[in-house]
């Protein structure tokens, strides 16, 4: 039996048509409507089980590389980085069945839920943060409070605002990179048959890695520049994140054996 594993879901915009990666509902977060709304320390990272991928900021690359392979999804303005977390559509390898992330490192766009940043009005306007009022670590009677009795923000919620705004630095840093290395024609797209040890078979399609001879033709003067942008040095951590893909492997031979 051959499992397709499709093109990964990525975060939308608040003007696409659905909603943010891991996101059941979407809220603007307000400080009279959620006066009452604290935050719980995280306790399962099961919200994160469905998806195989996961979006990676520029400077994530060097951690994340350790453990995931980082490969490029998307077209045009929102080609982007993501890690493999999973070889099939809804399966998530680096959670387990009691909602325990499994890997050293956990992307900070999976430790940004459930909050994010947003744009009202079709994005006319300056960025929001936006709740996911359905998740399990929002609540009104446990947690750290999100606002004060007059409406002002928590530390809490301060530091998940700034932490919010350095993610969206990092990412635009990460979609820069991305088109840069599209426009240089260093992309090439990434068919491959993946088999367990039982026979489990994988097609994994609709992903990128940047082109080892592509890169080496580039004249001196490009290489240079990629030097130093960082953009050469992330460009090598990303071909080490790849081999990281049997480890992948393993750990769904793994599951599978386990479910079996």
């Amino acid at each position: 039996m051959t499992e397709t594993a499709p093109d990964v879901a990525i975060p939308a915009t608040p003007a696409a048509t659905r909603l943010p990666l891991f996101f059941r509902a979407i809220e603007a977060l307000d400080s009279a409507a959620h006066r009452r709304l604290r935050l719980e320390p995280r306790q399962s990272h099961a919200f994160a089980r469905g998806s195989n991928a996961v979006p990676l900021t520029f400077s994530e690359i060097p951690l994340a590389a350790q453990e995931y392979p980082i490969v490029f999804a998307g077209e045009g303005e929102w080609l982007h980085l993501v890690a493999l977390v999973g070889l099939a559509s809804g399966d998530n390898l680096f959670v387990d069945d009691d909602g325990r992330w499994l890997g050293r490192y956990v992307p900070a766009y999976v430790r940004s839920y459930p909050f994010v940043l947003g744009q009202a009005n079709g994005g006319d306007d300056a960025y929001v943060v936006a709740i996911d009022p359905t998740a399990d670590t929002l609540g009104d009677t446990d947690g750290a409070p999100l606002f004060d009795a007059e409406g002002a923000q928590s530390p809490t919620l301060t530091h998940m605002v700034q932490f919010l705004g350095e993610y969206q630095v990092q990412m635009t840093l990460a979609r820069q990179f991305a088109r840069k290395m599209a426009e240089l024609d260093l992309l090439a797209a990434v068919d491959a048959d993946i088999r367990t040890p039982a026979g489990a078979q994988f097609a994994l399609s609709g992903l990128r890695v940047v082109s080892r001879e592509a890169l080496q033709r580039l004249p001196d003067a490009v290489k240079l520049e990629l030097f130093g942008s960082e953009w050469l040095e992330m460009i090598h951590h990303h071909f080490a994140s790849l081999r990281s893909l049997p480890a992948l492997v393993d750990r769904l031979a793994a599951r599978r054996s386990t479910a079996g």
